[in-house]
């Protein structure tokens, strides 16, 4: 990298450049008259009545020896001054009008570096109202008490002895108020007190100071430099006040600037995104704030869980990386970084890992790993996560990193599919409180089930994901595969019926509500089970909405509601499977209403559908209507037609309560016996048996079926028939 400066009417190039790994400065067209001298950690070459043309502040330079330069110009010189990284101290060679700036190891007691000259007091750094950074030499022939008072505060506070620099600025204060040095001496010392972590004081001194001299160059500084005290004591809202005073009284200057760019960070560092953003989306592109900017409104997007306005954000950014310092905000970079492998785009976030890993820092390196593990989690590359995870475990001594590095193991394994109950018991109990591994370690598992056909398992396991994490991202993966077990599973009911099962794909279809399951399918299912009552919760679910309309119909004449039943029917189409649908439910309306004629009519012709279990529940109304009209031997008939299990206690107890009708008193004790632990159909069974063993004068058994009938039922309609016809 080469930079130009003009000075006067000669050119001094200032080079920077890197050979056999070590990096160097050049300065080329330095005059006779430049002075040349290191003090700590920094080269100044200092140019006497010279002034440069363009100033160019503070540009970093990401380098391992040199941290960054500095181009100054004040009343009547100018200066350079190369600062190196901490741990290094600058060493110059001279030849005729070139310098060579190399960095070299600090060790103790080492020299100061070649220097012509040791420095005189008048060209010491001098904070002058701003900060301690800012390299002003003064010249004067006469120094005054007062101004060896001064300076003698300004060399304290450059070592940073603050205490012994205020006590010279204090006595400035107190005894030469009339002297040039007063107003400087003012803010300085509330700098000093800064310094020393004593904000009240320091607030208290620059608040005077700024009445005293409003319209001094270092007001603006000095109200930064309050706003950054009051956001130490959290006191936020105080801060913004200041930077909103600063966008007014310095409009369209490089301050105003500043100020916008700090009242987003005010509050993007109480963790108020959504007013940070609105400050931040509002910076110009053109100002040296905006890469930062954007870099915040994107840690801000990541933490709103807005993946895709964070990768937004960051392309606004990114040719301009080189500008955010890693060392203060590789976390954000490194949130950036998961958020670019979220989207896939492996390239840039590799980018972004590098840069961090740039600074190498240690734990800024082991804090790029760990993204970089998530990266490799996204992507599938396991063996290098596990890689990175085994550097971080035997390396790092952060113990949050290597918690965070054996976690992300853990999930590579669940990614690979090596798990068993075992270890899913395991996971859930080790992470019992890390909802992100116990919900893929479910969702894996039930997966692997899925794989081996075994659908209890797998709804089993992605019930428990839902249960225990409703808004887990993998609850939508697993939404396929619940539905086609759901599907399998009601295939295999409608061939072999049980109650137990329909209830159990109910729980689970009204629970995961999975988008391709067969709930036409399911709500038939429970209508024929005669759980027509659970059909309600999932019945609008239904993605045909000829089926919906057609389950609606059924549900309403189910509830008694033939008018609702009948406005929805009239509306079906006329053709299989619906037209059954249409005779079915018009033979219910026609059935509670006791026209049974019509009903077995209706229900014959609804009968064509050739589904067996609709099939056999439409021939149990059959046989109920034949009942109804005393035809009891036809309901028999009808009964013996009936081969789905679920129906078996309704066919035995209709079977029974014909056979009584038709005087069959010990046939009909013989079935109803073997209905006694049946509670839906108990009190009745009771009563018959009571009335069956009187009709057959058998007295003694009689009365211990009403004894019972009286224990468990003692307000029964039926004990009032039994009292009247029993002596």
């Amino acid at each position: 990298m080469i930079f130009i400066l003009s000075i006067s009417s000669s050119a001094a190039e200032l080079s920077f450049y890197k050979e056999n790994g070590k990096s160097f400065f050049k300065i080329t067209g330095v005059g006779k008259r430049a002075k040349l001298y290191v003090r700590g950690r920094y080269f100044v070459a200092y140019f006497p009545g010279k002034l440069l043309k363009k100033e160019l502040f503070g540009r970093n330079l990401n380098d391992r020896y040199f941290h960054s330069f500095y181009l100054e110009n004040n009343d009547n010189s100018s200066q350079i001054v190369i600062e190196c990284n901490r741990g290094y101290i600058p060493s110059y060679k001279i030849d005729n009008t070139t310098v060579i700036v190399e960095a070299l190891k600090e060790k103790k007691n080492r020299g100061s570096g070649k220097s012509l000259i040791p420095p005189p007091v008048s060209l010491l750094a001098t904070p002058f109202y701003v900060s301690e950074n800012t390299f002003s030499p003064v010249e004067r022939s006469k120094v005054s008490y007062d101004e060896t008072l001064f300076f003698s505060g300004v060399r304290a506070f450059y070592i940073k002895n603050y205490q012994l620099a205020a006590a010279f600025f204090r006595e400035i204060i107190n005894k030469y108020p009339e002297s040039p040095f007063f107003i400087s001496a003012y803010f300085l010392l509330g700098d000093c007190y800064r310094n020393m972590n004593n904000y009240d004081l320091a607030l208290r001194t620059y608040t005077k100071a700024i009445k005293l001299a409003p319209k001094n160059g270092a007001v603006v500084q000095t109200l930064f430099s309050m706003a950054s005290i009051y956001e130490k004591k959290k006191m936020f809202m105080a801060a913004r006040n200041i930077y909103y005073r600063v966008i007014k009284d310095f409009a369209g200057t490089k301050w105003a600037e500043e100020a916008k760019f700090l009242l987003g960070l005010s509050y993007y560092k109480e963790n108020r995104c959504r007013n940070a953003l609105d400050r931040f989306l509002n910076i110009d592109k053109g100002s040296e704030y905006y890469p930062l900017s954007m870099l915040l409104a994107a840690e801000c997007f990541y933490r709103m869980k807005d993946y895709a306005k964070t990768v937004l954000a960051y392309y606004y950014m990114s040719n301009r990386m080189n500008s955010i310092d890693p060392k203060v905000y590789y976390k954000e970079l490194g949130d950036v970084g998961v958020a670019l492998c979220k989207f896939e785009d492996y390239k840039q976030a590799e980018k972004v890992f590098d840069y961090m890993e740039s600074t190498r820092v240690e734990s800024i390196v082991e804090y790029s790993y760990i993204d970089r593990m998530k990266c490799d989690l996204k992507k599938g590359d396991y063996d290098d996560l596990d890689l990175k995870g085994a550097y971080i475990l035997k390396h790092s001594k952060n113990a949050k990193l290597r918690k965070e590095a054996r976690k992300l193991m853990d999930e590579a394994k669940l990614k690979r599919g090596q798990v068993s109950e075992k270890t899913i018991d395991e996971i859930m109990a080790k992470y019992r409180n890390d909802p992100d591994v116990v919900s893929l370690a479910l969702y894996v598992y039930a997966k692997k089930n899925f794989m081996d056909k075994n659908c209890k398992k797998t709804l089993k396991y992605l019930v428990k994901l839902k249960k225990l994490y409703p808004d887990s991202e993998y609850n939508k993966e697993g939404s396929k595969m619940a539905a086609e077990c759901i599907n399998k599973m009601l295939e295999q009911f409608y061939k072999q019926p049980s109650l137990g099962e329909i209830n159990y794909l109910y729980s689970v279809a009204a629970l995961l509500k999975p988008k391709g399951a067969d709930l036409c399918k399911l709500s038939w299912g429970l209508v024929f089970a005669g759980e027509t009552g659970m059909v309600e919760k999932i019945m609008h679910l239904i993605s045909d909405d000829e089926c919906k309309s057609a389950v609606l119909a059924k549900f309403y004449v189910e509830m008694g509601n033939n008018m609702k039943a009948l406005d929805i029917v009239n509306k079906l189409k006329r053709f299989p499977p619906y037209v059954y649908y249409i005779d079915m439910v018009f033979g219910d309306i026609n059935y509670f209403n006791g026209d049974y004629n019509k009903a077995i009519t209706l229900y014959e012709n609804a009968l064509k559908i050739k589904n067996k279990l609709m099939d056999d529940y439409l021939r149990l109304r059959i046989a109920k209507s034949w009942f109804g009209l005393g035809k009891y031997d036809r309901a028999i008939k009808v009964l013996d037609n009936i081969t789905v299990s679920i129906y078996s206690d309704d066919v035995i107890y209709l079977r029974g309560l014909s056979l009584y009708k038709m005087g069959k008193f010990k046939d009909a004790i013989e079935l109803f016996e073997n209905l006694l632990n049946n509670l839906k159909y108990k009190e009745q069974v009771l009563f018959y048996l009571t009335m069956a063993y009187h009709k057959l004068n058998e007295k003694k058994k009689s009365m211990e079926y009403f004894n019972q009938l009286k224990r468990f039922y003692p307000n029964s309609e039926y004990l009032k028939v039994l009292e009247a016809v029993l002596p």
